[in-house]
Order: C-alpha cells, then structure tokens, then sequence
C-alpha cells in the first residue's frame, strides 16, 4: 500500500487500457471561418478585441461549447472599461454621512481582474497559460490533426516512436 492509496498495477498486468481509441480533441474549424459575431451593446474597444481573438491562433482550439466562456470573458472586459473609466474621473467619493471614501467601483474593477484573469488562464490567453495548456500557437491545429491521424492508425500509440517524436517536437 503506497502512501496515497494502491500502488498501480504493472503496465503488462493493467485492464482496459489498450482498449480505449485515444484521441487529442482539435478546435472547430467551423468557429475560425464563421466566428460569433460579438454582442450588442459592447464598446467598440471590447468589439476589436474579440474579433482579434476569433483571428488568432489560440481561437483555433476552442469549440462551440467554450463560446459561452469567451463571450463572459468579453462582457468582463466590457464591464471592467466602463468601470475603469469611472473610477479614473474619481477613485474616492463621500459616503453616506460626508465621509471620503474609495470609490465603490474601484472594488468591483478589482474582482472583476480577479475573474478575468481565472477565465484568460482557463483559455489559454496569457502565455503561461497557453504553455500549461500545451497549446503551441501556430501550429496548434495542424499538430492535433497529425497527432489524431498518428493515434488513429498505430496499434500500440503508448509505444509508437512516430508519436512520441511528435509529442517531443511540441
């Protein structure tokens, strides 16, 4: 018994696991032709960003079903210039009895950085992000095609050489 539970099984007495199709998941090349369209109501400033983003390389990955997250991630953004633009005119304000206080928005900017930041790593739109992801930009689509293919057709893909040196030049 290893200290955080059952010491694994040796790789030649393991169940299952040559059974499964493994398979690296690429991004939807439906959302880099046709990307959404951003929302109503956006400043002009939030609107280039996300078209900006639908261009790069890092847009590449994502699927129909992250167009949820990138569209709050925007709101934020959104949001956090507006909030900015009233905080830059008065960071402190009076209170209800006369008192100077900072200004209430400039706690809601500083949560909203908070979440923005938690959903850029969750998309890999940082740098450090995009590298825990393992996302290499440029190159992220082709390589997951050419990983897929390589995955799909080898018997043994744990072993296959032409795997590993494709893994290794990532």
């Amino acid at each position: 018994m290893g200290k955080r539970g059952p010491l694994p099984k040796p790789a030649d007495e393991a169940q299952g696991h040559r059974t499964r199709e493994l398979q690296i998941i690429s991004g939807s090349s439906e959302l880099k032709n046709e990307p959404p369209k951003p929302l109503r109501g956006w400043l002009k400033q939030t609107r280039d960003r996300w078209i900006k983003y639908w261009e790069s390389d890092v847009a590449a990955v994502a699927q129909e079903v992250d167009v949820p997250a990138v569209e709050r991630l925007f709101g934020m953004y959104d949001q956090y210039s507006r909030v900015q633009k009233v905080v830059k005119k008065s960071l402190v304000v009076r209170g209800s009895t006369g008192q100077i206080r900072t200004n209430p928005l400039a706690e809601h900017a500083l949560k909203l950085e908070t979440q923005i930041l938690r959903l850029e790593n969750e998309l890999g739109l940082t740098p450090m992000a995009r590298q825990r992801l393992g996302i290499a930009v440029g190159e992220a689509a082709n390589s997951l095609a050419s990983i897929n293919e390589l995955l799909n057709a080898s018997e043994d893909p744990a072993n296959d050489p032409r795997i590993l040196e494709l893994l290794e030049e990532e």
